[in-house]
């Protein structure tokens, strides 16, 4: 609930501080005092556009604060939470400065705030009934908001909702793959061309090397055996000269001096190792020649195969050694495509599901929409024709939805209206005045009142065009509504008034050619003379004041 209110330098207004009780709190005021001043400034702390007009003339800046009790509010707590802004479930302000040069800033708890967030914050606090305002009532959307809270369904409501956000996820995931899939399709007869010609072409593991190795080898035949024949020569098959020969003199010539020299020991050690490890090089390089043969068809077989496979992998951008990669990269492609396709079949299977689990939700919620409907709008009626609307009457009605699985269910829903008997029903927005959309707002708020999700309504002049017994039913119930809420109302019958729990008196005076407007609430003896004042004007008898005691309710 609105706890406080405190303005400062708000157009007529230099400083006012009120602390707001619980119940039906009824402001009045003489024609021209100002009593809407105080919605005004609500709506301005809210986010209401702000003129720098508004400011008190000789002042730099006007100011706005709202102190809100949130300890019954889970809904706004929990934004508040989420959003960063210090819940505090004893106490909860907003406040607006709005400068003389147009700008202006708004901070929730001292947290400076975007105007967005401040209206998403003020909508879990109030709502504001105005005469001239396009409230939340006339949207459909609020509409079927009102109806699912009266018919207490909002469980079925979530889950409707949950299964068509999960509907709508899967649908986009299953276009997502059926668009890859697409793609695939039109992509793997190319794959499968690709892959017979990597098929045809039997690269083996290792085959690129072995095919490298054996070319250079044959390629260079003639050199190799001329360069390995020299040194074979060289080795021990030069009768003339070879390093085996020259190893054997030498060992012959170290055993001549071994008696003489000590070191000759290691010497002939290392001669000998010298020989042994030439014969070895010698054998094994005499084998090899052995073996090696010119084989100019061989070569040309192998320049042929590599050629086969240097021309493929030029025309797949990849090197020859890398082929066998990618045949495997293009069958993992192919094997990734039939999966998607089984992913595919899987989600549309359980988009089916989702579907008939969402028509059953939804077909039930319709159900009990229906039926609560029917209660909501006679409840409503009867009220509506208490209230100087005899002929008024208002029903519910249902069009289908056209889009599919919607989050709110199979129907769209409005509120028609009609509140003379020659009229058609026709949607809210388009019958009612300002003064029938107030009683109409009065009396859906009555009707729906265990439902309200904020716990402040404000009624701006909700009792136009009406007077006498009327405005006493008005008045009564307003104060029956405010039993279970805060109600803030601006009126000008005493019939009204006298129903209040509470009664702020807005009062606007001259003082040093400067203009005042001071709000103060009324003590039960101050009630009376203001009651009185409304009934009769300046002029207050003893009569009159009888008569304004006699309306008040006390109890």
């Amino acid at each position: 609930m609105l706890t406080e209110i405190h303005i400062r330098h708000l157009a007529t207004i230099d400083e006012v501080h009120l602390e707001l009780p619980n119940g039906t709190i009824v402001i009045t005021g003489e024609t021209g005092a100002g009593k809407s001043i105080i919605m005004e400034a609500i709506d301005l702390a809210l986010g209401l556009r702000a003129s720098p007009d508004i400011v008190r003339a000789g002042k730099d800046k006007a100011e706005i604060s709202l102190n809100f009790f949130a300890d019954d509010n889970q809904d706004a707590l929990l934004w508040l939470e989420e959003n960063d802004f210090n819940a505090d479930k004893d106490a909860c302000m907003i406040r607006r400065i709005i400068y003389t040069d147009g700008r202006s800033r708004s901070y929730i708890n001292g947290i400076p705030a975007t105007q967005q967030a401040v209206r998403q914050l003020g909508n879990f606090f109030l709502q504001i009934h105005g005469q001239f305002e396009q409230h939340a009532l006339l949207k459909t959307e609020k509409q079927r908001s009102i109806l699912d809270h009266y018919a207490g369904h909002l469980e079925l409501v979530t889950e409707v909702q949950h299964l068509a956000k999960q509907e709508k996820e899967l649908a986009e995931a299953i276009s997502l793959l059926n668009q890859q899939v697409y793609d695939a399709k039109q992509h793997n007869e190319f794959l499968h061309f690709q892959l017979s010609e990597l098929d045809a072409l039997h690269l083996q593991p290792g085959e690129w090397l072995t095919l490298e190795n054996a070319q250079r080898k044959l390629a260079n035949a003639e050199e190799l055996l001329l360069h390995l024949n020299k040194i074979v020569q060289q080795l021990g098959d030069n009768e003339e000269f070879n390093i085996t020969k020259s190893l054997h003199e030498s060992i012959k010539a170290l055993h001549a001096i071994q008696a003489v020299e000590n070191k000759t020991t290691n010497w002939l050690e290392t001669t000998n190792h010298l020989l042994v490890h030439t014969q070895d090089l010698h054998s094994e390089l005499t084998a090899y020649l052995e073996q090696i043969e010119l084989e100019p068809d061989e070569l040309h077989h192998i320049e042929q195969r590599i050629q086969q496979i240097y021309l493929i992998a030029r025309k797949y951008k990849v090197q020859p050694e890398e082929l066998p990669i990618l045949k495997e990269t293009l069958q993992q492609q192919l094997t990734a495509s039939a999966s998607s396709e089984e992913r595919l079949i899987e989600l549309e299977a359980t988009r089916q599901t989702l579907k008939k689990a969402y028509l059953k939700a939804a077909k039930k919620l319709s159900g009990s929409r229906a039926l609560a409907a029917r209660q909501l709008e006679q409840a409503i009626t009867d009220i509506i024709q208490s209230l100087s609307l005899p002929h008024g009457q208002l029903h519910i009605e249902f069009t289908p939805e056209t889009a599919e699985y919607a989050p709110h269910g199979l129907e769209k829903i409005h509120f028609l209206i009609k509140t003379n008997p020659d009229q058609a029903l026709q949607p809210l927005a388009k019958v009612a005045s300002g003064g029938e959309l107030s009683r109409i707002s009065l009396a859906i708020h009555l009707v729906t009142a265990d439902q309200h999700a904020v716990s402040t309504l404000v009624f701006d002049e909700v009792d136009t065009g009406i007077s006498g017994a009327i405005a006493e039913k008005v008045g009564k119930l307003l104060r029956r509504l405010g039993i279970s809420c805060q109600v803030l109302c601006v009126t000008h019958l005493p019939q009204v008034a006298a129903q209040g729990h509470h009664h702020l008196l807005v009062e606007k005076m001259v003082h040093e050619q400067a203009t005042f407007t001071q709000i103060h609430l009324l003590s039960e003896q101050e009630k009376t003379q203001e009651i009185a004042r409304m009934l009769s004007g300046e002029r207050i008898t003893d009569a009159v004041l009888e008569h304004a005691r006699a309306m008040l309710i006390t109890e």
